[in-house]
């Protein structure tokens, strides 16, 4: 269980506000500049983000015209007691007394429970900066969002009658497992574990030149590591002009 009344702003508040303002989780990110996976993660109540984060999101509401309605400074409890921490603030496992789930002016919020809540924490990486961590979890998001459309799509047949799937719908696939690969990659970048080195070059050429199974590996994730870790301005325009694959090599590597 955990007390989100000692926060500078609850999962509830957040969504009661920003549906109130009648934004989206991405219009709300986009016109916050927030970034929008951590908004997305806070609000599913199971992910605590620094304290900075929640400041300036309720800020923005604020700002935006929406009334909390709080009596007393939020956060301050946990501030006396020194519950905040450079990676956010962590209330105790105790019955909500001020937290409000939000409302417009002319409609005070009602106390509300605490939200219960497995919190599981992993150590990232001391070397990646925030703007490096934002980059990767946007990205992780990013690729999620790309699989859920692709694996709506239907499979294609080379001929009729066949049971072979063509071409096309063999490298759509391999760039399915890609998209699952990147994800897996960044997170081991997250933890410092990533094995996979980040070669000079272009990856299409990487991997015409590849040798080995390494180094045709080395090809395929050079760009997301790029575009991620190294603020790569040309591999993230890549990533963003990716066209549908329609051969093998175009979807390992494009």
């Amino acid at each position: 269980m955990i007390d989100f009344s000692e926060l500078a702003l609850s999962p509830n508040a957040s969504r009661a506000a920003r549906n109130f303002l009648g934004l989206s989780q991405a219009q709300a990110a986009e016109k916050s500049n927030l970034p929008a996976h951590k908004l997305k993660r806070f609000e599913t109540g199971n992910y605590v983000p620094d304290a900075q984060f929640l400041d300036d999101l309720r800020e923005f509401y604020e700002g935006e015209g929406y009334d909390f309605h709080d009596k007393d400074t939020p956060g301050a409890k946990a501030k006396l007691r020194g519950d905040v921490f450079p990676a956010g603030v962590v209330g105790k496992t105790a019955s909500a007394t001020g937290e409000t789930d939000g409302s417009p002016s002319e409609n005070q919020g009602k106390p509300a429970r605490p939200i219960a809540s497995k919190l599981h924490h992993i150590r990232i990486d001391p070397s990646l900066n925030d703007k490096q961590i934002d980059a990767i979890f946007e990205c992780i998001e990013d690729n999620e969002t790309s699989l859920t459309a692709a694996l709506e799509r239907k499979l294609s047949r080379g001929v009729l009658f066949s049971t072979s799937i063509d071409a096309t719908a063999q490298a759509q696939q391999i760039a399915i497992q890609k998209l699952l690969a990147e994800n897996g990659l960044l997170f081991a970048k997250l933890l410092g574990r990533a094995p996979v080195a980040v070669p000079d070059g272009d990856p299409i050429k990487l991997a015409a030149d590849a040798k080995t199974h390494g180094e045709l590996l080395q090809a395929a994730m050079a760009d997301v590591q790029r575009a991620t870790v190294h603020d790569d301005k040309e591999a993230q325009a890549r990533r963003k002009g990716r066209a549908e694959p329609v051969e093998v090599l175009h979807a390992l590597v494009g």
